[in-house]
């Protein structure tokens, strides 16, 4: 993942189980080396009408390279892009759980590897859209365990600041009877501020200027709520 990449935007499933994917194109599978394709998936994936060939040229590849680190997290990425990509709560469903099996498996192989403990944080936060309350406070720590993890990792990152905004933004806004499961289950509240969050999501566009649409939406939020009206129409009018 570049610098600046700019985003546009349980039972576990054993990897075989695939949903049907769209084909971008009726060829034969074309081997490519490792360094290849790993430039090919990167370059397809920052459109979204890539993301789909993406994850068909990883799964295509995935019996000669499943245990090289670069294509780990990569493969893991792009049941992540396929999650978004579905309209189907079953099918979802299914991309997040095999994304966060192998993704953990990243992790496992590779601990100081970044972009392991993105992916895996990201697709904690997907699996955890179909749980229960208490599952979702247990998801939700692991995600902000793991993304901290990644930023001390990678911390010219952007998607990692826009993350944990979002993290902050919701903590922030916890009910009561959901602070009360969390301190149960770990110990202690969560507790975040709305000032926290637009302090990383005012990092993300340092890092990056113009990063993400969502990054402004998320601006715009935390000013409003901060009643600095002023500011929040300047990222309204972005």
């Amino acid at each position: 993942m570049g610098k600046c990449l700019r985003y546009i935007t349980a039972n576990t499933d054993t990897e075989e189980q695939s949903f049907p994917v769209p084909k971008a194109f009726n060829t034969r599978v074309e081997e490519l080396n490792l360094d290849v394709l790993l430039q090919k998936v990167d370059h397809l994936r920052m459109s979204e009408s890539g993301k789909s060939e993406s994850f068909e040229l990883l799964r295509d590849h995935k019996e000669k390279f499943r245990d090289e680190i670069e294509f780990m997290w990569r493969f893991a990425r792009a049941y992540g892009d396929m999650y978004e990509l579905s309209t189907n709560t079953q099918e979802k469903k299914h991309y997040a759980n095999i994304g966060k099996t192998l993704s953990e498996r990243a992790i496992n192989r590779a601990p100081m590897n970044g972009h392991c403990h993105l992916w895996y944080a990201v697709l904690c936060g997907y699996v955890s859209e179909f749980e229960g309350l208490q599952n979702k406070i247990n998801y939700g720590h692991l995600f902000k365990e793991h993304l901290d993890i990644a930023i001390k990792l990678l911390p010219e990152e952007p998607f990692l600041y826009y993350l944990k905004g979002r993290y902050c933004y919701t903590v922030s806004k916890l009910s009561w009877i959901e602070k009360k499961m969390a301190a149960t289950l770990f110990g202690k509240i969560p507790s975040s501020t709305v000032q926290e969050a637009l302090h990383n999501f005012l990092k993300a566009e340092e890092l990056c200027p113009g990063y993400s649409n969502p990054n402004y939406m998320y601006l715009a939020k935390c000013y409003t709520d901060l009643e600095e009206n002023q500011n929040a129409l300047k990222f309204c009018n972005l």
